[in-house]
This record gives structure tokens, sequence and C-alpha cells, in this order.
């Protein structure tokens, strides 16, 4: 079985303490992507949130994931997109799937931890930057780049695409392609049979698209390649030569409504 470590992560990122809300029977309220797209960019989200350089713990959208639906502590997701997830979680339970979330947001000093310690494994030793970071790139974003800082995304029991394939896996994955776009959830690093580029396919990532879709636009519009380059981690100046902007932060699958055909 062949492990692929790309959404694993360091120690829960800090949080301020909180009560816990459980969601599940929360109404979801769907806002189209037509209707999202209506909005200025940036009246929602600051270009500082995009890149993920805030708190999401202190952050009045996000809310602390409970801890009987996760392994970690200490993590946040949107209130929105949290609430869907319970309601998806309860639909999942009664079908007798078990969903687990492994991951949520994860902002830019979060992201930055995960970027250095596998920027320092031994066996890049001697290797040019630019190739330490193509191959890091392969399941995991430069800060900055990460969907993750959204606060949309999720990573959905193991970090192993082997794991999804038979088994308790296989199940879970065959429910949530019939059933997460109930939810709003949508597996935006497909097998690249759609043409995408940038990460390999990723069967635990899941992103609640109300909200992500928007937020991509918002993103194209206020980030510039710039301001990946110039970010504060090892290898940031690759980030032009290795197109992250284009084929790694707009490397995803999207269904037809959340497409935009100037891409």
């Amino acid at each position: 079985m062949t492990l692929l470590w790309g959404c694993a992560e360091p120690a829960a990122q800090p949080a301020v303490e909180s009560g816990l809300h459980d969601r599940a029977s929360a109404e979801f309220t769907h806002t189209s992507p037509s209707e999202h797209s209506q909005l200025e960019v940036g009246d929602r989200w600051p270009k500082h949130e995009l890149l993920g350089q805030f708190d999401p713990s202190v952050h009045p959208d996000f809310e602390r994931v409970p801890v009987t639906w996760t392994d970690k502590d200490n993590i946040y997701l949107r209130t929105e997109a949290l609430s869907a997830y319970g309601r998806m979680r309860t639909a999942a339970a009664e079908d007798g799937v078990q969903l687990l979330i492994r991951s949520a947001t994860r902002n830019f000093e979060y992201q930055r931890g995960i970027w250095e310690r596998k920027w320092s494994r031994p066996q890049y030793m001697g290797w040019q930057a630019v190739d330490k970071a193509r191959d890091i790139l392969t399941y995991s974003a430069m800060p900055g780049a990460s969907r993750h800082h959204w606060g949309t995304d999720i990573d959905l029991n193991s970090f192993e695409n082997d794991w999804f394939e038979s088994g308790e896996g296989e199940v879970i994955y065959a429910w949530l392609n019939a059933h997460a776009r109930d939810f709003g959830f949508h597996q935006v690093y497909d097998d690249k049979s759609t043409g995408r580029t940038g990460y390999e396919m990723e069967r635990w990532h899941w992103s609640y698209l109300p909200i992500a879709g928007p937020m991509l636009i918002s993103f194209n519009a206020l980030i510039s390649p710039d301001d990946l380059r110039q970010g504060d981690f090892s290898g940031a100046n690759t980030a032009d030569g290795l197109k992250v902007f284009t084929d790694f932060v707009n490397g995803v699958d999207l269904p037809p409504a959340y497409r935009k055909t100037d891409r």
C-alpha cells in the first residue's frame, strides 16, 4: 500500500478555547454560485484572509470542529461549511458510513510548518530548490496557496488513496461520490482525467463549493503570482517558474456551475 502524506500535518493549530456546538441539525442555506459571483470581490474575503494570514480560532465566521467529529485538537471550519458537513455526517451515519475529519482550516503559519518540515527532509539533500519544491507540490501546497486557508476544505478518514479502494474506505468513497454533492461538497483533486493540472489525486480532500467557488474567483482577482513568490518560506521564489498560481491554485476539477471558461 502506497502512503501519500500530502495533507499530513504537524501538531494542532493553537486555538482559543470555545464552546462546542453540534451543527448536525442546523438548517443549511445554499447560496448558488451565480448569487455569490454577484458580490464585489473582496467584500467578504480580504486579501490577507485568502492568503491564510489570520487566526481561525478568533475569527467570527469560524467554529471549532466538535471533538467527536475529528481526531485532531482545535481545528476549525467556516460555520456554514461546518453546518453542511454536520448534515452530511448525519446522513452518512444513517447509511452506516462513519466520516472523520482529519484536517480542516490551516492558516499560513500552519501550512508553513508543513512545508518547512518537508523542505528539510534528508532525501532532498543536494537537490536544487525548484526540484525540491516541485516534488513537495505533488501533494502539499505552498503557504498562501492552499485551499485549506479558506475554511472550506476538509480531509476525510485517510491520507492514503489506496485506502479508499477496498474495504471500509471503498464504501466511504462510494458514498461520498454518490451523496457529497447534496451537501455542497466536491472532490476537487480528481485523477486528472478531466484535464486539470497541479496536485495529484486526493480522494480524501473535499471542498465546500458554495463558499470555496466564489473564494477562488476572489483569489484570482485579488492575489497575484508575486504574492506567492514573495512569501516568507523556503523556496517561495520558485512559485513563478512552477506556475503555482495557474497550475496548482487553479488546477481543480469543478462542476459546470462553478467553472470559469477563461481560466
